[in-house]
């Protein structure tokens, strides 16, 4: 047979060597997002078991019940409730339900995970077994066939050779590589081996392609995966199943949670669904992904790809064309849950490596839904690590940030690196993008964190739009700055990138950060429980009770939430640092140097108009709206809403435009013009307050001119983070939409691109390159500046920054079987106990006064010694049985809770009169103690059975 003449592991001319070494960079990311879901699925199941196993009477439910939660109206309104009544809960909880050890937990999850390592040393072994494949070397007259498998593997620049067996009785023509922890066997079929002298191209082809599986190290990977799923599949699906047949419903049969118990358990049979159906799409997409690097692999060998053509020519024939919309989504769909690629896709990929290697929607997705399932069940794990709920937070949101960013970064990377060395388009990071964004809102409601237990959807579904773009934000930015710092420093540099992809990170766990603690809250429905952030309430705050009846009341009823969450430096450094190094990668060089357009120009204008507007504003206010005496609180309320809303406007109109009419980087370009935007309106500002009075027709409060640079630092610092940080990041959107519409507006960006090629034909003189510098270094130098000052102002205030809002507990309506269960479940733990051991000391206090009484004529009343020692301590005692009921639940039913309140009111009252009474030895105050307690005595009677009714 005559030798292919190829070099091994030499990159030919549309392969260049850098692309090369990320070619086998597409699996492990992949991989990776499989280990991550698979963990927590088993999380969540063994957790449950666990807690199933510990509180077989659901307890813990009965503690949630008797606080009064009422699980039928909201998850919310339960956890508002426990929280409300923390130390009773926590008491109640651990005294009822019974605790297992801190290592069942991790003990279960341990046992699935070696029970998958287990199979996956056990699959290669079964599949190797003497009893299906032969060794070649005991094959006789196959000399020529180990001469050309070694010269394959030497072509290969494998170090270690694989062990070639062949599977005689399969008639196929193809082949298998297997095995682990590099002892790897190659199994040839049958057919294969005996049709190599008529088909010689053919077999190199295939032994070529399982040769490079084994350079591409995906051996391990793939039995890996086999073993996750089969042993997901196999031994944690059916747990959980029956887990839920046998304890959820029987434990409700008939009782008032029967009809909900069923919803929740539909609802959690659904989730458990969908996050297998999860697994099964990561399972495919890896076994997909190797086989494209295998091919191009096995091409750079030197693999006719004549065996790819005839299989996609004889696949094409065996399938009916079809122009239908509908069946090429359904094949299109049907697609993902193949574990091998179509012979056509996999062609078209040797022939542009881009395809293979520009990952498509699926990658995305499963990274968003993974994370967002993982993200709900590391605080399960972490508790047991004795991590605090703010430790908890951090550390989910860093674990997060880095699985999103190292994958998005291995997703990227090779396919911005191909289409720079190509010269052709980058893929598309909006695309993408979005895709995440779907992705962790499918996660975060298959986990059912979001929403209540009975609901898919959460109470406010539509903050979890701000899940979304955050996951576009941070795939759309990494993808672009990695395309612009790619194309600026090239191949060499690698920092510049890994700057970036820090950058994403940072920012991405600084938001997370802040979903765990606060976003998450609101998707629930927080706001409905918090009268503080209501426009009304908020107004009346800032105007120090003046009021206010302007029109932005009803146009921006967001502007509390807006001021409220949007106090945070964090936001400032985080979007600051999305268009501050964007605009430092563009920074010129070199005389010779391209000019940074259309970015300058368009925030040179975007800079302009916020100015003027700022100034309009301010000067139509004055004339609109003169200022009245006593109510300056109410016109700087006034004034500071339109400053915000008309920076606002400015910032985001010219981010879209930007983004519609950029010919590259549309969200680089886009948050760039939209910093320098809002930093002028803020600069604008300052000046206008640090002058204030000395211009009449721009005066805000001032009546006269007493110029002071410092006055104007406490609006500026109030306003910087809601426009430069919350307004940033959603310029995300508005950039989005401005992308979207970038195919109706080609005709003007043709033309706008015709001018900047015109352009960047001059060089630029040596002379003007301090102009150009000078203008993209003093946004960034300002904007750190003021971010700096704003953090050390948060600093300097902690009190600011721990003010808590006023929370409301629901008032819905609880149905009576509802009620029932929580009077129930308030007497049985604890209630019932409670009211009889204020009942008993009250009637024992009773008791003994009138042993004494009829024992000593009454002349007992004035012997303070006996009364000390006899009558006292029964005083004290009583005392302490009241102090020991208030720490337990309100009574869930408001008459209860009326009688309760009043058994505890009377019984501290008389036990404090007693107390008194002796120790000031005052016989007055003793008789009027003893007919107080009579009257108490009388009633208490009547209370129990309101309290325990």
């Amino acid at each position: 047979m005559p030798a292919v003449a190829v070099t091994p592991d030499r990159a030919g001319p549309t392969q260049p060597a850098a692309y090369l070494r990320l070619s086998n960079a597409g699996t492990l990311p992949r991989f990776a997002l499989l280990i991550v879901l698979f963990v927590g699925i088993v999380a969540v199941i063994t957790s449950s078991l666990v807690d199933a196993r510990a509180d077989q009477n659901g307890m813990e439910i009965g503690c949630a019940l008797a606080a009064g939660g009422d699980p039928g109206l909201s998850d919310l309104d339960v956890w508002f409730r426990t929280v409300d009544q923390a130390s009773a809960y926590r008491e109640c909880v651990d005294r009822f339900v019974p605790a297992h050890a801190w290592w069942w937990k991790p003990g279960a999850l341990l046992v699935v995970l070696a029970g998958a390592a287990a199979l996956y040393r056990v699959l290669p072994m079964w599949k190797g077994r003497r009893s299906r494949v032969v060794p070649v070397e005991q094959v006789d007259g196959h000399e020529e066939l180990a001469a050309t498998l070694d010269e394959l593997v030497t072509l290969a620049g494998l170090g270690r050779p694989p062990r070639f067996v062949i599977d005689a009785a399969a008639s196929t023509t193809g082949a298998l590589v297997f095995g682990r922890l590099r002892r790897y066997t190659v199994c040839l079929d049958g057919g294969l081996v005996a049709g190599r002298h008529r088909d010689p191209a053919g077999f190199r082809a295939v032994v070529l392609h399982e040769l490079a599986h084994l350079r591409n190290r995906d051996v391990d990977i793939t039995y890996a995966t086999i073993a996750l799923w089969r042993v997901l599949l196999g031994v944690v699906v059916p747990l959980e199943l029956a887990y839920v047949a046998a304890v959820s419903l029987p434990e409700t049969a008939g009782s008032y949670m029967a009809t909900r118990e069923q919803s929740r358990v539909a609802h959690h049979v659904v989730m458990l669904a969908v996050t297998v159906v999860l697994a099964y799409l990561a399972r495919a997409d890896i076994l997909r992904t190797r086989e494209f690097h295998a091919d191009l692999t096995a091409q750079r060998w030197g693999a006719d790809v004549r065996l790819w053509e005839a299989a996609a020519a004889r696949e094409g024939r065996g399938r009916p064309a079809s122009s239908r919309f509908a069946a090429r989504l359904v094949a299109q769909v049907a697609s993902f849950f193949r574990t091998h690629p179509s012979w056509g896709r996999r062609l078209r990929s040797l022939a542009d490596p881009g395809v293979g290697f520009t990952p498509g929607m699926l990658p995305f997705f499963l990274t968003g839904a993974t994370v967002g399932v993982a993200a709900t069940r590391m605080p399960a794990l972490l508790s047991l690590l004795g991590a605090t709920s703010r430790q908890e937070d951090w550390i989910v949101a860093v674990v997060v940030a880095g699985l999103v960013t190292t994958i998005t970064g291995l997703l990227l990377w090779p396919a911005v690196l191909h289409a720079t060395l190509t010269s052709n388009p980058a893929p598309s990071g909006l695309r993408a993008g979005s895709w995440l964004g779907v992705g962790l809102i499918v996660g975060e409601l298959a986990v059912g964190r979001s929403g209540s237990v009975w609901d898919v959807l959460p109470e406010e579904p539509a903050f979890l739009v701000l899940l979304a773009l955050a996951g576009l934000g941070a795939t759309w930015w990494t993808a672009e700055y990695l395309h612009a710092a790619i194309r600026s420093t090239g191949t060499r540099r690698r920092w510049l990138p890994l700057v970036g992809l820090g950058v994403s990170g940072v920012v991405l766990a600084l938001w997370w950060h802040w979903w765990e603690s606060d976003g998450s809250l609101l998707a629930r429905g927080f706001l409905s429980f918090v009268s503080d952030l209501t426009p009304g309430v908020f107004e009346q705050s800032l105007t120090a009770g003046q009021g206010y009846t302007g029109p932005l009341l009803d146009l921006a009823p967001g502007l509390p939430l807006l001021v409220f969450y949007g106090d945070r430096e964090e936001l400032l450094w985080m979007t600051g640092a999305l268009w501050i190094l964007p605009l430092l990668t563009w920074l010129p060089r070199l005389a010779g140097a391209a000019r940074p357009r259309p970015v300058l120009p368009a925030a040179g204008i975007g800079a302009l108009c916020a100015a003027v507007a700022v100034v309009a504003t301010t000067a139509g206010l004055r004339v609109w709206s003169p200022m009245v005496a006593g109510r300056e609180e109410t016109r700087l309320l006034t004034y500071t809403m339109w400053i915000i809303v008309v920076v606002l406007g400015v910032m985001w109109l010219a981010t879209g435009v930007t983004a519609a009419l950029a010919d590259h980087h549309p969200l680089l370009q886009g948050l760039v013009v939209a910093g320098t935007t809002g930093l002028c309106g803020l600069a604008t500002l300052t000046i206008l307050a640090s002058i204030d009075g000395c211009l009449r027709p721009l005066a805000i409060l001032a009546s006269s001119c007493h110029p002071d640079p410092l006055a104007s630092w406490s609006l500026v610092n109030w306003l910087t983070p809601a426009t430069l940080g919350v307004g940033g990041f959603l310029a995300v959107a508005v950039a989005a939409l401005g992308a979207l519409a970038r195919r109706p507006l080609r005709r003007f960006r043709a033309r706008a691109a015709a001018d900047r090629q015109a352009g960047e034909n001059a060089a630029v003189h040596l002379g003007r390159m301090a102009p150009f510098r000078v203008a993209v270094l003093m946004p960034c130098l300002v904007t750190m500046v003021l971010a700096g000052a704003v953090t050390l102002a948060e600093l300097r205030s902690p009190a600011a920054t721990t003010v808590a809002p006023n929370l409301v507990l629901s008032d819905q309506a609880t149905s009576p079987a509802v009620r029932a269960a929580q009077v129930l479940a308030w007497r049985a733990l604890g209630g019932a106990e409670r009211t009889g051991q204020v009942v008993d000391a009250t009637l024992d206090l009773m008791r003994r006064l009138d042993q004494l009484i009829a024992g000593r004529s009454g002349r007992v009343l004035t012997d303070w010694a006996l009364m000390d020692t006899e009558v006292r301590p029964r005083c004290a005692a009583l005392s302490e049985r009241v102090a020991h009921a208030r720490r337990y639940f309100d009574h869930p039913d408001p008459g209860g809770q009326a009688a309760w309140d009043a058994l505890l009111t009377g019984a501290q009252r008389v036990a404090s009169a007693c107390d008194l009474a002796i120790a000031k030895q005052d016989r007055d105050a003793q008789l009027a103690a003893i007919r107080q307690l009579a009257s108490f005595g009388g009633q208490v009677r009547g209370m129990t059975e309101k309290i325990l009714s």
